[in-house]
């Protein structure tokens, strides 16, 4: 019994500890997103808040184009594409989209 109960102990431990405690994007609906954004935007600071900004535009841009400008079918897209995700995770995806 105790192993069992140290096993979980352990492994809720590492579990805690793998995440950074950084933002994440709620896209759950279009409120969650803009408070969630709004807070990951005041965790950056120069170059990384600047790409940050400019990988959003270029997500919504592109999302706008596609459904043509349909709100609905947009907030769908961002939630498919930034839900979940911190900025670095947005950031590291962004950077191989750009020559």
């Amino acid at each position: 019994m105790f192993k069992k109960l140290l096993a979980v102990f352990v492994v809720s431990f590492v579990l805690v500890g793998c995440g950074d405690g950084s933002p994440k994007v709620d896209a759950s609906s279009k409120s969650a997103f803009q408070t969630s954004m709004k807070e990951i935007s005041e965790t950056l600071k120069g170059e990384d808040s600047d790409n940050f900004r400019k990988a959003i535009f270029n997500i919504v841009f592109a999302a706008s184009f596609e459904t043509g400008g349909d709100e609905a079918k947009i907030q769908q897209i961002l939630k498919e594409k930034l839900d979940g995700k911190t900025a670095k995770e947005i950031l590291k995806e962004y950077s191989k989209s750009q020559p």
